[in-house]
């Protein structure tokens, strides 16, 4: 096994104290995944270590993978390939003249990175460009984007066993969701007490089908989010919805996921969509790094 022993502690629930989050006996925690690891925490650690260990014992050595300029995905890829002694490589969407501080570190991490166009990325999910990405490397193997894959449940399902551990009677687990990963792998792994709701951050048609795929039908419930078509640039309500929770309960969010997971959720509950006595168990799924893409003041 790969796990350190920070990847085996259970990570606290924080219960929210605005006023906001208990009306009409509602409590809402959040699920600090983002104190798991400083370099792994979030959700990626949990999608990525199923993935080290299969190709740890399929004697693989190279890991490659795909992301954009601020990817969590490839800065914990590059990471934990150093740590578990993989090589890595990252296929960059966008130009190497734009590079960003996210990718500088993953290749101070020892991450070789190649820069395609947003016409070669489309073709990322297809199986033949994901071999044809490895065919020139030794021993390599690709992870498809986000850590995706049966590969990932190992972790998924360690997670699960943890929320469900610290969770007793019905509740809902809400989830960011871009990929549908990890949603649909907690889904498959956590009891029935528990139902899922997932935000998704992307305008993305293509997932609840992938999720349903994974973890059937049931038990699960998708929601949009304030500015899920807009990612080159933070909305203001959102940004300021940010520095508000931020102030209010000492807990920064990311400014891809948690933000909009959390903006949404507050929205429901003003609007009566949570049911009354409901606990909410909101996953951190970290990603703190990226917040350098949007603004000085929110990488403050």
């Amino acid at each position: 096994m790969l796990y350190s022993p920070e990847f085996t502690r259970p990570t606290r629930l924080q219960r929210l104290q605005g006023a906001q989050w208990q009306v009409r006996g509602i409590q809402v925690f959040m699920k600090r995944e983002d104190e798991r690891d400083a370099l792994l925490g979030g959700n990626k650690w949990c999608k990525l270590l199923g993935h080290l260990e299969q190709a740890r014992a399929d004697g693989m050595q190279h890991l490659v993978s795909v992301g954009g300029l601020w990817s969590n995905h490839l800065h914990a890829l590059a990471h934990a390939g150093q740590r578990y002694g993989f090589a890595t490589t990252g296929i960059v969407r966008g130009e190497a003249a734009h590079i960003t501080p996210t990718l500088r570190e993953a290749q101070a991490a020892g991450m070789q990175l190649k820069f395609v166009s947003r016409e070669e990325y489309r073709q990322r999910h297809e199986a033949g460009w994901q071999a044809q990405a490895c065919v020139a490397l030794s021993h390599a193997r690709f992870i498809p984007e986000g850590g995706a894959g049966e590969q990932s449940l190992s972790g998924l399902q360690q997670m699960a066993a943890e929320i469900a551990g610290q969770v007793s009677g019905e509740a809902w687990l809400a989830v960011a969701v871009g990929s549908g990963t990890t949603l649909a792998g907690l889904r498959r792994a956590l009891p029935g007490n528990i139902r899922v709701q997932g935000f998704q951050a992307f305008a993305d048609a293509s997932v609840p089908e992938r999720i349903a795929a994974l973890a059937g039908s049931e038990g699960w419930q998708l929601h949009e989010t304030q500015g899920m078509r807009q990612h080159a640039r933070l909305p203001q309500a959102l940004a300021d919805f940010m520095q508000a929770f931020s102030s209010e309960e000492n807990i920064e969010l990311d400014s891809v996921y948690t933000v909009r997971l959390m903006a949404r959720l507050d929205e429901m509950i003003r609007a009566g969509d949570v049911p009354d006595g409901c606990r909410v168990i909101c996953l951190h799924s970290g990603g703190l790094q990226g917040r350098r893409g949007h603004s000085p003041a929110l990488a403050a």
